[in-house]
């Protein structure tokens, strides 16, 4: 999916993969930071990122259906993998994103939560490496 001649799937992944770590961060340094800054920063950068994360999931989805339609099993196959991973990745970062929301903006993360948000953060880049190898290997 393109819009005029640029990936969308491609620009929109970005914003999650810049702000689900900074929301990591934010609690995870939450100690050191002002009171309140952590949970209302982190909470709109788990949004933004959650949301911005489903739309480029959307245009993904087509441009897994273009690749269906090439016919190469390889890119196809890491294309899956590709979307597996991600998609992991975004809904756990959707998960917590609700069980966040009814405390906003005292949020607090327990110590189990950030561990699951590091390893969704390792799926993220496990996926978008393989995301990366169909951008730019072309066999």
């Amino acid at each position: 999916m393109r819009f005029r001649g640029h990936p969308l799937h491609v620009m929109l992944i970005h914003f999650p993969v810049a702000l689900w770590p900074a929301h990591a961060a934010l609690h995870l340094f939450s100690r050191q930071l002002p009171a309140g800054v952590p949970g209302i920063a982190g909470f709109w950068s788990l949004v933004a990122g959650t949301g911005l994360g489903w739309l480029a999931a959307g245009c993904g989805a087509m441009d897994l259906l273009r690749l269906q339609r090439e016919g190469n099993a390889r890119r196809l196959t890491v294309g899956l993998w590709h979307a597996l991973l991600n998609g992991t990745a975004l809904g756990g970062f959707t998960a917590i994103l609700a069980v966040e929301l009814p405390h906003y903006p005292a949020i607090a993360h327990p110590p189990a939560l950030l561990g699951a948000e590091c390893g969704l953060l390792l799926a993220l880049g496990a996926g978008n490496f393989l995301g990366g190898e169909i951008v730019w290997r072309k066999d």
